[in-house]
């Protein structure tokens, strides 16, 4: 039984891909935010969405209309890594 118990904590559940996710703030809540987004290959069609962040004191840093850019995985709806960047997509330019 420990030996069973000692491999458990080998198995590590696979995040899947990983994709960067870029939109704005359009909500934020007490443990989400929702983001319009465009397409991220791989992962989602454009969209707004609202999703949970990894590290909750980030919904205290980010506040509406702010552009993000955070890491998505495949079969998960958080957001990790979030910060506060420019919006890159054909119908903005990139702040420079």
């Amino acid at each position: 039984m420990l030996c069973l118990f000692a491999m458990g904590g080998f198995a590590q559940k696979s995040k899947g891909k990983q994709h960067v996710l870029k939109g704005m703030v359009i909500d934020l809540s007490k443990d989400s935010i929702t983001v319009d987004h465009g397409q991220v290959e791989g992962y989602s069609k454009a969209a707004t969405k609202s999703y949970k962040v990894d590290k909750p004191e980030v919904l205290a840093k980010v506040k509406k209309g702010d552009h993000i850019e955070a890491t998505v995985y495949d079969m998960d709806d958080t957001l990790y890594g979030v910060k506060v960047a420019p919006y890159y997509d054909d119908r903005i330019l990139p702040v420079k």
